[in-house]
């Protein structure tokens, strides 16, 4: 009997990247809180390690470094792409609206208060591969 293992759509989503790119490496970048600057986070997410363990994808390379939020800097950049000139008030209004997104996940980022002042995080870049 064959099992399929349960995956949450976050796993789903690597997989059918990694099986779309079939015979390429997929690059993924996971932010994760800066709690400890002198301790990188060394393991994989628990959902890229589930598809590792599953033999599902294989990890071709992992780098992890500090730096400002991408997923921040994104979200403020998509925010004022249709500002001609972006302001501390805008700034202030994004700033509340991206805290008040994230209140059912499990880490939230808080930008800073000053000006693109972006949280550091650490950011794990993985790149890997369907097997």
């Amino acid at each position: 009997m064959i099992s399929i293992p349960s995956l949450t759509q976050t796993e789903l989503a690597l997989l059918r990247a990694a099986k779309k790119y079939s015979g390429k490496i997929v690059r993924l970048c996971y932010e994760t809180p800066l709690t400890n600057p002198r301790k990188p986070p060394f393991k994989n997410p628990p959902f890229i390690q589930k598809l590792v363990d599953l033999g599902l994808i294989e990890v071709e390379f992992k780098r992890v470094l500090i730096g400002p939020s991408l997923l921040e800097k994104d979200s403020w950049y998509e925010y004022c792409a249709d500002l001609e000139l972006p302001s501390i008030r805008a700034w202030e209004l994004w700033r509340e609206e991206f805290i008040t997104r994230q209140k059912e996940t499990s880490h939230i980022l808080v930008p800073g208060e000053d000006f693109e002042e972006f949280s550091d995080v650490w950011i794990q870049e993985i790149s890997y591969h369907a097997t």
